[in-house]
């Protein structure tokens, strides 16, 4: 028979228990990064070590909360918020928040060459206008908590709570489907290369869908069972995801080009003028370069400043 310590204190603890699961693999995923010792541009690489500072300050400070509650007041009713409960949630929308910029930049310099004055340019605006609608809201739910200082007052954060929600999910929605559509039109003549957009555009729908969801069960949860903590099973492994996601995209990169190389079919054997003649909608800057460069832009990569900044739509549990 369950208790009212279930939907409160226990769902606390397996939220944390899982959140920490994915802090591992995320600090694990870092050092994989600056262990190949990648030749990203700096505001990558600053962007990984933003994201693992804050995703720090997140699990360091809800671990300080959690010690608070369960061992400084162990035996007491506790119903009001502590600052750190605050200060954890602001590192999480943040987090969330320079991941969806990162995704969202690349998409747009990625279609840039080929995007006019159209739905299109204007649905990639859409993007970067609700990843901040989601941050300025979920700063405006973090001061209304912190001036609350009640667990049993959040119903009035409703309001806000559920437009940091809906605009996160709509953010992860917008950024997968541009993800399937730019992949999808990069397909031609070429099996090999058919094969390996596929995978590619299934890699997008998985890392989309993980973040997605862990925002609609923090909506849900959070509407559907109010005085209750059920919420944070999506809360709180959320921010987790993103920065999975986002070191497993980096991560990945070099596999596929590995895979790519290694297969028996030639894939990058073709001269780039050959595959610009066929399909027409080659850049022309790359257009007769080496077959190495060809599966660079299959791969979605783009060259700025002299360095190839890399995207690939990877899931964030993927290696």
């Amino acid at each position: 028979m369950s208790t009212p310590l279930d939907s409160t204190y226990g769902a606390w603890l397996v939220s944390l228990f899982i959140e920490t699961l994915l802090y591992g693999m995320g600090v694990l995923q870092t050092w994989i990064y600056f262990a190949g010792r990648p030749t990203d541009v700096a505001s990558v690489k600053w962007t990984v070590l933003v994201v693992l500072a804050l995703e720090t300050i997140q699990v360091v400070f809800f671990f300080h909360s959690s010690y608070f509650r369960f061992v400084e007041r162990f035996g007491q009713i506790q119903i009001d918020l502590y600052w750190a409960d605050s200060l954890q949630l602001l590192a999480a929308y943040l987090s969330a928040f320079i991941v969806q910029l990162y995704f969202a930049s690349r998409i747009h310099k990625l279609t840039k060459a080929r995007r006019k004055l159209s739905l299109s340019a204007i649905g990639i605006y859409i993007i970067f206008l609700l990843a901040v609608f989601q941050i300025v809201a979920g700063i405006v739910q973090v001061i209304l908590t912190y001036k609350l200082r009640s667990f049993l007052k959040l119903s009035e954060t409703k309001a806000v709570t559920t437009l940091q929600s809906v605009t996160s999910l709509a953010c992860d929605i917008l950024i997968t489907t541009y993800l399937c559509l730019f992949l999808n039109t990069q397909k031609g003549e070429m099996m090999g290369t058919n094969m390996m957009m596929d995978v590619l555009i299934r890699d997008a729908i998985n890392r989309g869908v993980l973040t997605a969801l862990s925002s609609a069960l923090n909506m849900v949860l959070f509407l559907a069972l109010p005085n209750t903590f059920w919420f944070f099973l999506g809360l709180a492994p959320s921010s987790k995801l993103y920065m999975n996601s986002l070191l497993t995209t980096l991560n990945s990169r070099q596999h596929l080009r590995d895979k790519v190389a290694a297969s028996d079919e030639g894939w990058n054997s073709i001269p780039m003028a050959t595959m610009a003649t066929r399909s027409g909608n080659m850049p022309k800057k790359i257009q007769g370069q080496a077959s190495t460069a060809a599966v660079d832009f299959e791969m979605a990569s783009v060259e700025i400043n002299g360095k190839t900044e890399d995207f690939l739509p990877c899931p964030s549990w993927r290696t």
